[in-house]
């Protein structure tokens, strides 16, 4: 299972990131190749051991009838197609970061549909029911069985959470790690600060986009299940390109200072916010890395409960949010009562839509014997849980 963590990928990253460092690399390939190189290097060696040792328990089991590739074909060749037009649409008008990853998926396109017959034949052979459902919904494509709704949208809303999140997470990848790679460390307080979160951020975005990615029955990271219900897909949804125009607009500040323009070095708060500033983000990226190659919204890939995770269920959650409250300092910069009330009540919204995006996933999560012990278990021990149950002695003592 260790090889399933993030633990190997950072390795691979932070390895791949000083060698490009210190080599200077990008400056003869560019930092837009030297960027895809990082990314090739964090995840190849990972996927290499992660695909003998599973194709070392998974021997051939079959030979696939060839009409039944043809139909997971098919399905495949339709969610390319898909995914490629969404991308261009979204890319058209202006949103970012969907042109960052349209241009490469537009060169891989025509690869991915050509190599795609030989990976169904491949996988189908090692699968004890290869008759899966991309065949039975190929099978409907190729108008070889009816279509019947309730039989086919599992698959369609694991697909439409991979279209809708891929060129996000991929598109961010590509442009964080370009930065990064160009990013002129010092010893400024400032500068290592942002030195540190844009290295956090681009290992997150490589987690996020390798759960999408390589969300595979061979790989043993395939989706069990997908949130059904509607509130569930627009809480998350809102907080993501397109929608994020949304939720930018509901939650802007009053005014753009942020809290290096209230605080100082020489200020006795400085380091403690530089700091806190730091550690939530570091809780952030820590608790989506406990996800390792089976990170996804909105989807059960199996239980989290490690890291974080062993002390509240919803870490990253909790972490993004005293971020953000820290990091735009709200009550400064303000000049009238209603800029103070217009602040907060950007920043309340902002919570809300992350209480509810974890209220839902609770309630999809909670059909599984195994994330409901675990729940159960952190209401007993969780860190909160504790916290409580120390105040009420000390109240009691009192």
């Amino acid at each position: 299972m260790f090889m399933y963590t993030a633990w190997p990928l950072f390795i691979c990253f932070n390895a791949g990131y000083l060698l490009l460092l210190m080599t200077n690399f990008q400056t003869y390939i560019g930092s837009f190749l030297a960027s895809k190189l990082l990314i090739i290097i964090t995840i190849t060696p990972p996927l290499i051991v992660i695909l003998k040792r599973q194709l070392a328990v998974s021997p051939v089991i079959c030979v696939p009838d060839a009409n039944m590739v043809k139909a997971k074909h098919a399905v495949v060749t339709v969610f390319f197609t898909l995914l490629l037009l969404y991308t261009h649409l979204m890319a058209r008008f202006g949103i970012s970061p969907f042109a960052s990853f349209t241009f490469e998926f537009t060169l891989l396109y025509p690869i991915l549909v050509l190599l795609a017959p030989w990976y169904l034949r491949f996988t189908s052979s090692r699968l004890a029911e290869p008759e899966d459902e991309y065949a039975k919904l190929g099978y409907s494509l190729l108008r070889r069985r009816k279509f019947i709704l309730h039989e086919h949208k599992a698959l369609i809303l694991k697909s439409l959470v991979k279209l809708l999140f891929i060129p996000i997470m991929a598109g961010a990848l590509f442009d964080t790690t370009e930065f990064l790679l160009t990013f002129s460390w010092s010893a400024k307080p400032l500068v290592i600060i942002t030195g540190i979160f844009t290295f956090g951020l681009a290992f997150d975005l490589i987690v996020a986009t390798i759960g999408y990615v390589f969300s595979s029955k061979l790989l043993n990271s395939d989706v069990k299940s997908t949130d059904p219900n509607i509130s569930g897909w627009l809480v998350c949804l809102i907080c993501y390109p397109p929608l994020l125009i949304i939720y930018h607009w509901i939650k802007q500040q009053t005014d753009n200072y942020l809290w290096y323009d209230w605080l100082t070095a020489d200020h006795p708060l400085y380091w403690f916010w530089a700091f806190m500033i730091t550690a939530t983000w570091m809780t952030y990226w820590i608790s989506s890395a406990n996800f390792g190659w089976k990170f996804s919204n909105l989807t059960w890939r199996g239980l989290i409960d490690t890291g974080p995770y062993a002390y509240t269920k919803h870490p990253a959650y909790i972490a993004k949010n005293i971020y953000w409250w820290m990091h735009t300092v709200p009550f400064f910069g303000v000049t009238t009562t209603y800029e103070f009330i217009r602040n907060i009540a950007g920043l309340l919204f902002v919570s809300t839509v992350y209480y509810l995006r974890a209220k839902t996933e609770e309630r999809h999560l909670m059909a599984f014997a195994e994330y409901r012990a675990y729940s159960e278990q952190i209401a007993k021990n969780g860190i909160f849980s504790r916290i409580k149950r120390r105040l009420f002695k000390r109240q009691v003592e009192a």
